[in-house]
């Protein structure tokens, strides 16, 4: 049965009796010292002498710094209250060629780590947490920069009127709140770094029409509320098919989501089989979208956004809306290719190549099928800012803009899919994980 050692390497500066490991997932199999490995449990790194994981392991292996092991819960809400420093590194190693492990920000981040791997002490593959030239100081800044000063008031005034409108008023606490967010970087009580909270850890926006209020604490980013008015300005109902500067964008139509899907084996029922798929996103005047086409094997497909479930962080920033399929109930993404579809949407809009009229060749960028962005744009460095002109600052994911010159953590959901945020742990290539820990001090450049 395939094994995979993991090895540590402390450059922390933290001495390893405050270092802590744990596991947290679906599923574990690995032997710690010799006998079996606790899952939900934390271990210091002093009393770890040996870890291998078996086959079937799936999940998050956390880090924690001075924490306190009988109490500290990763999978405890980082937004309010939580000052346990901890960070993660997801893996997958199921003994076949398909395992992969990553460094994750998506959620946030705080402590800098780089993944290696080795064959019979060979080096094999590696992903940096701090690229050549970054630094961790560096990191901080341009993270916390993100939400300093907050970003999402424009957002926040649009839903205090929203409630108001529908004669459901917010409260006046709940107002300020929404007016007024912390920034996302989290300090100790004796002023120590704890983390920078990523902008999809945020909770929902609410919905006026039924009364849910917005989740809090309210995000201090960029909500992707601007780009989309600009999308509708430009592309909405009404306006010219096609845009001046475009060949097939225009009254409604922002972007055509075109590829293949290569299906979940796990799964079962069309949606999850291989197949490819065509279909054109359509935006409204208030901000709904609708997804609609076919697959080779689903003659019709249409996927229905509402305006507040699309602005929702989980949505922006995680590709994890709630959407309602052919007309049905509401419902998340799973593993099919209803969920590819709206990654390839998602993941267009966080790059910022929805509408974007940068000319590859003599194509404009929003005119490409989705499967074409992530083919031709990495490779020119045609991303983020780059594809939009002077002036513009918002019409991307601004998150994934500053760590992805900086770090090879994950930076967005389908990230994989304009860059490189995976390491194999194929067991016919790879015998050693190293997980080597940098130094722990986050000081503002």
């Amino acid at each position: 049965m395939p094994s995979l050692t993991l090895s540590f390497q402390n450059n922390s500066t933290i001495a390893d009796d405050s270092v802590y490991i744990g596991f947290w997932g679906s599923t574990l199999n690995a032997t710690l010292n010799g006998s079996a490995m606790a899952a939900d449990t934390w271990y210091a790194l002093d009393t770890i002498t040996s870890l291998t994981l078996g086959a079937t392991t799936s999940g998050r292996i956390y880090v924690g710094y001075g924490i306190d092991p009988a109490t500290t819960d990763p999978n405890s809400s980082v937004l309010a209250g939580n000052t346990d420093r901890f960070d993660k590194f997801e893996l997958t190693f199921d003994g076949t060629s398909y395992g992969v492990a990553d460094l994750t920000a998506i959620d946030f981040w705080s402590i800098p780590m780089s993944l290696s791997t080795q064959l019979k002490g060979q080096a094999v593959g590696h992903l940096d947490g701090v690229k050549a030239g970054a630094s961790v100081s560096g990191i901080y800044t341009a993270l916390s920069q993100l939400s300093q000063p907050v970003r999402s008031t424009t957002t926040a005034k649009g839903i205090v009127v929203a409630f108001a409108s529908q004669g459901t008023p917010l409260p006046a606490g709940v107002q300020t709140a929404l007016t007024q967010p912390a920034s996302g970087v989290v300090s100790n009580a004796q002023g120590g770094f704890v983390r920078v909270i990523g902008p999809n850890s945020y909770p929902p926006f609410g919905d006026p029409a039924t009364d849910a209020y917005p989740g809090l604490p309210f995000t201090p980013y960029d909500t992707f509320a601007g780009y989309f008015t600009d999308l509708i300005h430009t592309f909405g109902p009404g306006t010219a098919s096609p845009a001046p500067g475009f060949a097939k964008l225009g009254n409604g139509k922002i972007a055509h989501l075109q590829g293949r899907f290569a299906g979940n084996p796990q799964g079962s029922g069309t949606a999850c089989q291989a197949q490819s798929y065509d279909l054109w996103a359509h935006i409204d005047a208030r901000c709904n979208l609708t997804l609609i086409g076919k697959t080779n094997l689903l003659s019709h497909v249409s996927i229905a956004i509402g305006h507040w479930d699309l602005l929702n962080p989980a949505s922006c920033y995680g590709a994890n809306p709630t959407f309602s399929l052919d007309g049905g109930a509401p419902q998340t993404p799973q593993n099919d290719v209803f969920a590819w579809i709206l990654g390839d949407f998602f993941a267009g809009l966080n790059i910022g190549a929805i509408g974007s009229g940068k000319k590859v060749g003599q194509e404009a960028v929003g005119d490409m099928a989705s499967s074409d962005w992530f083919e031709k744009l990495p490779p020119q460095g045609l991303l983020f800012d780059k594809l939009w002109g002077t002036g513009v600052t918002d019409h991307w994911n601004t998150w994934a803009q500053a760590l992805n010159p900086l770090s090879d953590a994950y930076n967005f959901a389908f990230a994989e899919r304009f860059s490189a945020p995976l390491i194999s742990l194929d067991p016919a290539r790879v015998d050693t994980l190293t997980l080597t820990l940098l130094d722990a001090s986050v000081t503002p450049s």
